[in-house]
């Protein structure tokens, strides 16, 4: 199953990175004369496809690379050997990848050569995309047939980058890819279609193959459609990174505080951080996420604040992360998706966190620590509040706003800039400050002590709003998800069944009587969980 590259030859130079190069700094693929097809077969397509699946259907479904090239497949469920010529390529749905040599990096994370990684597109959020990056590390040929069991297929593929450059990746179908979570997801009446594909091949080739054969697509990299890091966000991080290494101690981890309104592209950014401080992660340096937005977790499901020890990259929405990563090293239960109703406790709950960390952090091996903290998305009101005394108790040595230049400053709804100068201004949640016993003395010299780093940032998520037309799942969906991916990652589920009348204690709202051996109907078809409150 080979492909001639006769008509690449007479494109590409043996000095190809240059090419690479420019392609680089674009930042956006160019579809190729190939990726068009007649009208005919557009419209009958168009027929074919039902309003939900058009809804999340994309323009770009039908795009071929311009330079990269399938050389082969060997091995059953078949692995693809590609010869990574372009900038960027992108794939929908689930996948395995791995780079011969370490010359690619997805979504800031730098994937380790002869290493195999998941990869989770679907389409409840932005695909990330695979990019090239120079890099001038050789790989025998010896470890490069001990992946590809195909000797002419490997003796082919080395020789190709020996000539033209860029990498040779391996792509094959994710081993969970038949996990009950995909499974119960592809037969839902709604979500189903931002979990499958339908695949009508137009077009007989090795990419329209691979996609048939591994369950995924292959689709333009445009930043209105993939995830593609900006230079801002990139030098960000770059600069964040290298303040923790130089200025983190054992006993003083290095905090960074991300803040901004809803739908800013937070937790995208955070992703992107994270995947590049693992980069320098050893036996000196560690990675902590704090995952205090309860309605909208990272880690684990709604409701919860909890910290991850991270040592793995994120390469996917929450729900991958829930299925394929370790579980929270720590985790309270808040039990609403807002703090609204229950401030004070909320900043318990944070304080607490923190606390616990300090005494894991202590009993355990003492590391140079950065920890990154993704808060709640509410700019204003009693969320400046809230979000002013996580600040205060925090700490942080730097403070990133991701937010929305196009609004007007004077918009009353806007978040405004959490400098220095707003945290001396800002008041300060008074029953919480009560609540912790602090006076107005000790207050404006707490506030006072404060110092950290500023940096605000134009939301990447704004633009592709208002430039893609493609449906986005609500909160409540991703909660949804998330919860359900939680549940279906545990292989050992055992039910428990108990009267009502012997439960040891059962907190409802609203509910009248008490002594009833009835359950309630707001409990009718929901999951009951049995928990261990802690002793005063």
């Amino acid at each position: 199953m080979k492909r001639s590259s006769s008509s690449l030859d007479q494109q590409l130079t043996n000095n190809d990175d240059k090419i690479h190069q420019e392609s680089y700094a674009k930042m956006v693929r160019r579809s190729s004369s190939r990726s068009e097809f007649n009208n005919e077969e557009k419209n009958q397509y168009n027929k074919q496809t039902t309003a939900v699946d058009q809804r999340v259907e994309d323009k770009t479904s039908y795009w071929l690379p311009r330079y990269s090239l399938i050389l082969g497949s060997f091995s059953e469920p078949p692995t693809y050997v590609i010869h990574f010529l372009d900038s960027h390529l992108t794939f929908l749905q689930s996948f395995q990848i791995c780079s011969l040599f370490g010359r690619v990096r997805i979504h800031g994370y730098t994937l380790h050569p002869l290493t195999f990684y998941s990869v989770y597109n679907y389409r409840t959020n932005s695909p990330v995309s695979i990019e090239f990056i120079n890099s001038e590390t050789t790989i025998p040929l010896l470890d490069i047939k001990s992946l590809i069991s195909d000797i002419q297929l490997a003796d082919n593929a080395l020789l190709n980058v020996e000539q033209k450059g860029g990498d040779i990746l391996l792509i094959r179908k994710e081993s969970n890819n038949d996990s009950l979570f995909i499974k119960t997801m592809r037969e839902h009446q709604f979500y189903k279609n931002w979990f499958s594909e339908n695949y009508n091949l137009f077009e007989r080739d090795n990419w329209k193959q691979l996609e048939q054969n591994l369950h995924i697509r292959l689709i333009e990299t445009t930043d209105q459609i993939a995830v593609i890091p900006r230079k801002e966000f990139v030098s960000t991080a770059d600069h964040i990174i290298n303040r923790w290494l130089n200025v983190a101690v054992e006993d003083s981890p290095f905090i960074v505080l991300i803040c901004g309104e809803k739908d800013m592209g937070k937790s995208t950014f955070i992703r992107y951080l994270t995947n590049r401080a693992l980069d320098h992660i050893s036996s000196t340096f560690s990675l902590t996420y704090f995952d205090c937005d309860i309605g909208q977790c990272e880690f684990s499901i709604g409701g919860c604040l909890s910290y991850v020890n991270l040592d793995s990259p994120l390469l996917g929405p929450p729900c991958s992360h829930i299925k394929s990563n370790p579980k929270p090293d720590r985790l309270l239960y808040y039990g609403l998706l807002s703090p609204q109703t229950s401030p004070v406790r909320y900043l318990q709950y944070i304080n607490k966190l923190r606390q616990i960390w300090n005494i894991d952090q202590k009993n355990g091996n003492q590391k140079r620590s950065m920890i990154l903290i993704n808060t709640m998305g509410w700019g204003t009101g009693l969320g400046l509040e809230i979000l002013k005394e996580t600040i205060c108790m925090c700490c942080p040595k730097v403070v990133i706003q991701l937010g929305d230049n196009m609004i007007s400053s004077q918009n009353r709804n806007k978040m405004p800039d959490l400098t220095l100068e707003w945290l001396l201004q800002q008041s300060v949640y008074v029953p919480y400050r009560q609540q912790i016993q602090m006076n107005n003395r000790r207050q404006q010299d707490y506030d006072g002590q404060l110092n950290y780093e500023y940096i605000k940032m134009q939301s990447a998520a704004v633009s592709n709003r208002l430039e893609s037309n493609t449906s986005k799942l609500r909160a409540r969906d991703h909660r949804l998800l998330a919860t359900w991916s939680y549940f279906f990652s545990s292989s050992n589920l055992s039910y428990i069944h108990l009267p009502w009348s012997q439960l040891v204690h059962v907190s409802l709202l609203d509910n009248k009587n008490k002594n009833s051996i009835v359950i309630p109907d707001s409990l009718e078809r929901s999951m009951v969980a049995l928990c261990s409150s802690e002793k005063n």
